[in-house]
């Protein structure tokens, strides 16, 4: 057993999810051997775009079924992306470890499986990959035995009071040029992860790890047995994260009135013919549009910094790819419309009904969240004026969109009486990256995006 759990880690976790063919060139100290009734615990790999942990969605099988190699055990959802989990061999599921719903860490066990007579586990050398200082004849035998889904996950070292990390992280920290001894460890009884040795590369000598100075907080108190205790994780999880990140940013907040009377107009007319047309495909059509003017708004910021702890550069992106947050019964996701520079305005509002499905089906992948340059946050349909957008790294603006409202505008003196008329009036509100972005490009850019909105027949004459 213990051979098999070094040949898993080996490989890497990740490949417990994908149906890979493993290289002849890595059993070239194997040896095949059968297991009738061996235990093989499956767990959840790294699923990439530092993902940490996952929530259990559904399961598709029982305790006590038999499941083939590469079937479809479980699904799970992170606030990037829905995957599923295929079983490893072929066998009989013996123990589930969690529920839907619970939140699970990245290489922790996910179910037990028997192995039937007859299916062959390689057990594979690798001393040249993993050092024997790595591993202790404790922990052999402890891995010998069934474990909880920590324990197979976290093989920690802990001979000679040297620092508890994992053979994975000490690694890391190599490929990171970091001395692991000198950095303090968050995980179980102190031992160092992979986020430490992040924290540790990016915090600066006169601030607490992440940057920022963080108060200490009292333990809650006052929860009573009628309160509901929600748990924190995948979506929501992911929208924690990003905000707090966010606060490292210092930004301004750039806010204006258009009016959207002559373009709510021309929406109501091709509605006639495209039932599904929002003003938002509008909206964004017209952001893409001014950034030809204003191409430092379409940006992402490096955040590698110089030896004084500020940011160097920042990138100019070419393609207009525009996240659009969405209001799921999951949660809050903001995935991406790629390349809006090259399409109408009827493709744009296609692909944001396609991406809407998608999150209210929890299907979003990875790719559906790659590489946003510029966000937008629409709530005109739930009410709302003005309100301050949250940027998400590495965007450095965002806008977000009120509600339209009737108000009356002034249009001077006509024979000694002053003349009024009502207008659809819609607020748009920026929050910029003030690093890189000044209050003069975000109102230029925002005038550019008014006189199309106000002429939208000037937007359909500049269409691609």
């Amino acid at each position: 057993m213990f051979s098999v759990l070094r040949h898993r880690q080996a490989l890497g976790m990740a490949r417990t999810m994908y149906k890979t063919t493993v290289s002849p060139a890595l059993y070239s100290n194997a040896a095949l051997a059968r297991y009738f009734g061996q235990i093989i615990q499956i767990q959840l790999p790294d699923l990439g775009e530092g993902t940490k942990e996952a929530t259990i969605k559904e399961w598709f099988v029982k305790k006590g079924q038999e499941i083939d190699e590469f079937e479809e055990i479980c699904e799970v959802f992170t606030d990037k992306l829905v995957a599923q989990i295929p079983s490893t061999h072929r066998g009989v599921l013996k123990k589930i470890y969690y529920k839907d719903d619970e939140i699970c860490q990245v290489g922790s066990t996910l179910a037990d499986v028997e192995i039937l007579e007859g299916d062959e586990v390689s057990t594979v050398d690798i001393s040249q990959e993993t050092s024997e200082e790595d591993y202790s004849s404790d922990e052999a035998s402890a891995a010998a035995t069934p474990a909880d889904s920590t324990q197979v996950a976290q093989k920690i070292d802990a001979v000679g009071g040297k620092v508890l990390a994992t053979p994975v992280t000490r690694n890391y920290a190599k490929t990171k040029g970091v001395d692991i001894t000198q950095v303090v460890g968050s995980g179980k009884d102190g031992r160092v992860t992979n986020e430490d040795i992040d924290a540790f590369i990016n915090k600066p000598a006169s601030l607490p790890s992440g940057g920022r100075f963080v108060p200490q907080q009292p333990p809650l108190t006052g929860i009573t047995e009628d309160d509901q205790v929600k748990k924190i994780g995948g979506i929501t999880k992911g929208m924690v994260k990003t905000m707090t990140e966010s606060l490292d940013i210092p930004f301004f907040t750039y806010q204006d009135e258009y009016d959207a009377t002559q373009l709510i107009k021309l929406r109501k007319e091709l509605k006639k013919t495209n039932e599904k047309l929002t003003m938002l495909p509008f909206f964004i059509k017209a952001i893409s549009l001014s950034m030809r003017n204003s191409p430092g708004m379409n940006i992402n910021v490096n955040p590698e910094t110089d030896e004084d702890g500020y940011i160097k550069e920042y990138i100019i992106k070419h393609d207009h790819n525009i996240a659009v947050a969405i209001d799921s019964p999951n949660g809050l996701v903001v995935p991406i419309l790629h390349k809006v520079q090259n399409k109408s305005i009827l493709e744009i509002n296609e692909n944001i009904l396609e991406l809407r499905d998608k999150a209210y089906a929890g299907k979003l992948t990875r790719e559906d969240y790659a590489n946003g340059t510029f966000s937008v946050s629409s709530v005109g349909n739930l009410g709302g004026t003005y309100f301050v957008p949250t940027i998400l790294r590495p965007q450095g603006a965002i806008v977000a969109i009120g509600k339209a409202t009737k108000k009356p505008r002034y249009l001077g003196e006509v024979n000694g009486a002053h003349q009024w008329e009502p207008i659809d009036a819609i607020n748009f509100s920026f929050s910029c990256d003030h690093r890189v972005i000044d209050g003069a490009t975000c109102a230029r850019f925002s005038e550019d995006i008014r006189k199309l909105i106000e002429n939208p027949q000037n937007m359909l004459l500049n269409m691609n």
